[in-house]
């Protein structure tokens, strides 16, 4: 438990910063505890815009914060002051005010104590504490931790109101000032690129190299998976897609289809062409070392232990995980590369990209790990934003509900008979879509089986799902626990009473159904019944079809009709299912295109040297 627990325990506010610095811990708490924490001017002349408002109140405004020890509270001018000093591990400054006044009133608290225990309505309770912990051999980790707590619901309000104009700037000023302590204090990467790393005995004689490393909270085991399905026509390289995975977006989430790899396997570096990275060494939730020897002149890859041609990349590419603690790990990046001496106007413009390309990997993995991912991307936005204007088209032109009723159907084959039908013989209304997809129906089905907003979700507009309160992550992979079976609930939304798996054959079909409620239809309340089928029928010997059929029926009642029946539904539904059976086409297409052009192992496996 932290010093800040004890004071705050229950926060409203809470807000971490940190950043790791290559100082050993006592040397990192001497600077944030003595030293001057403005860093900047800019950070200096906001805290002194700050005191403004006191001074053309004519008032002495309090001490600028410049090194901790400035900050003293009393009776007599009350404030921010030092409540918790816990050297050389944590400091605690705390306040009590309504900081949300121009010219702030404060209370004094006398102890830390005083602090906690104070109750009278009105005020807000600020406080931040520094912590400095030890990371790796030499370096040490400087976090922030902002917490706010208030007296009364009146003061929350007016403390809200407040950080939102305030709170960009706090955050700025916390952020320049950790990274003026990277810059004098000096980054992890300044004595983590002169260490040997796992990987550098495959290419000892390299010209260049360049390290990089981020701590992530999330132990090795978690990062793990996300490094061994790199590769283009895999997981991706989660750095800048168009420029490293030919516009497609890397995977957010693990893939379990991609996690075994081996030495002398390639992982493809292009959207197309063989060649890629050669697996060179695998030690699982540790290291994985990959590398290439590329012939320039016959433009092609050769096994990395094979003689280097006159024209020649050599280089290694090695990510290794080292656990700093129960819950975060350190994950270090090395590149290095010889080349002949024809290459070096190639060597010069490549190194600056490398080092965005690495940097920019580097956040995105650490996201990925801590599960910090954003549940939707710019490519969903946009995607959603596509779909909404499906959808308003479709509103605009009710004169073509027939014929969207049978999209990807003719108007007889939508008609015939389907699994379902005697459970809603006459529907108020209904659609029956179909999409040709270029695989069996056996590896077209894992994807309908999984569906479900609290499964794989819909392969639809996922941000338009989420806008109306799903909570949906459409699946990039196959997951069979999350399969249906028979008897199972299938939601559409969390808040919604969910349809029921009545019939289930894989490979075939899956009829979901939400019967009408007897005794609503007894007494004439209202009362709605549903079936969704969707189903699959071979078309040749690698080629199926992928039909959904809905149908609904319902009470007469305007309500009823309004919510459920077709006026607002069907160019909703029309939107939502259309995109669902060519996103279904997409995954699975795009698996069979995976399978086809397998996997590539190099012929001569490179040997560690001294193995």
């Amino acid at each position: 438990m932290s010093a800040l627990d004890l004071l705050i325990p229950t926060p409203r506010l809470v807000e971490v910063d940190f950043v790791d610095v290559s100082v050993n811990p006592e040397s990192a708490w001497w600077r944030v505890r003595r030293g001057d924490l403005t860093v900047s001017p800019l950070v200096a002349m906001l805290f002194e815009m700050r005191a403004l408002p006191e001074r053309l109140a004519g008032r002495q405004p309090g001490p600028v914060l410049r090194r901790l020890d400035d900050l003293r509270s009393t009776p007599e001018a009350p404030g921010f002051g030092v409540l918790v000093d816990v050297p050389p591990h944590e400091v605690v400054v705390g306040a009590i005010g309504r900081v949300w006044e121009p010219v702030i009133p404060f209370v004094h608290a006398a102890d830390p104590e005083a602090y906690r225990a104070f109750a009278e309505p009105g005020y807000a309770r600020v406080a931040w504490a520094i912590r400095v912990s030890p990371r790796g051999e030499r370096g040490a980790r400087i976090e922030f931790e902002l917490r706010v707590d208030a007296t009364s619901e009146e003061a929350w309000h007016h403390f809200q109101r407040y950080f939102l104009l305030i709170g960009p700037g706090s955050h700025f000023i916390r952020h320049a000032a950790l990274a003026g302590l990277v810059r004098e204090l000096g980054a992890p990467d300044a004595y983590e690129n002169d260490r040997p790393m796992e990987g550098d005995a495959f290419l000892p004689e390299s010209l260049a190299q360049i390290t990089k490393g981020i701590t992530i909270a999330a132990p090795p085991e978690a990062i793990w998976p996300w490094l061994v399905q790199l590769g283009c026509r895999r997981a991706g390289f989660y750095s800048i897609d168009h420029l490293d995975n030919g516009g497609h977006p890397s995977a957010r989430e693990i893939h379990p289809e991609w996690q075994n790899i081996a030495v002398a396997d390639v992982l493809p570096a292009t959207p197309d062409g063989d060649d890629g990275f050669e697996v060179l060494h695998v030690l699982p939730s540790r290291a994985l070392v990959l590398g290439g020897l590329y012939d320039i002149a016959q433009e092609r890859q050769l096994p990395f232990g094979a003689a280097r041609p006159e024209r020649c990349w050599h280089v290694t590419w090695s990510f290794v995980l080292e656990p700093i603690d129960a819950t975060s790990t350190r994950l270090l990046t090395r590149a290095r590369a010889w080349w002949p001496p024809a290459e070096d106007l190639h060597a010069a413009w490549i190194r600056p990209v490398h080092h965005l390309m690495q940097a920019v990997q580097l956040r995105h993995l650490a996201a990925r790990a801590e599960g910090r991912i954003a549940r939707d991307g710019w490519r969903d936005i946009v995607d959603g934003a596509r779909g909404a204007g499906v959808i308003a088209l479709a509103l605009l032109t009710s004169f073509l509900r027939g014929p969207r009723s049978h999209w990807g159907l003719t108007e007889a084959e939508a008609a015939a008979a389907r699994l379902g039908d005697e459970r809603i013989p006459a529907p108020r209304w209904s659609w029956t879509h179909a999409v040709d997809i270029g695989a069996p129906p056996a590896e077209v089905w894992p994807w309908i089986a999984q569906l479900g907003a609290d499964r794989g979700g819909f392969y639809s507009y996922q941000a338009l799902e989420n806008l109306a309160g799903c909570n949906i992550h459409n699946a990039e992979a196959i997951h069979p626990a999350e399969a249906h079976r028979e008897g199972d609930a299938l939601y559409l939304h969390p808040k919604m009473a969910p349809m029921t798996v009545v019939s289930l054959a894989p490979g075939h079909h899956l009829l979901a159904a939400a019967a009408a409620d007897p005794v609503s239809v007894a007494l004439g309340r209202p009362w709605v019944a549903v079936t969704w089928l969707f189903a699959l029928e071979p078309v040749g010997a690698d080629r199926c079809r992928f039909i959904s059929r809905y149908r609904c029926a319902c009470s007469d009642d305007l309500a009823t009709l309004f919510a459920m029946g077709p006026t607002l539904l069907e160019p909703v539904g029309f939107a939502m299912d259309r995109r669902m059976l060519l996103g279904v086409k997409e995954r699975a297409e795009s698996a069979a295109r995976l399978r086809e052009t397998g996997a590539r192992t190099m012929v001569e496996p490179a040997v560690r040297p001294g193995a």
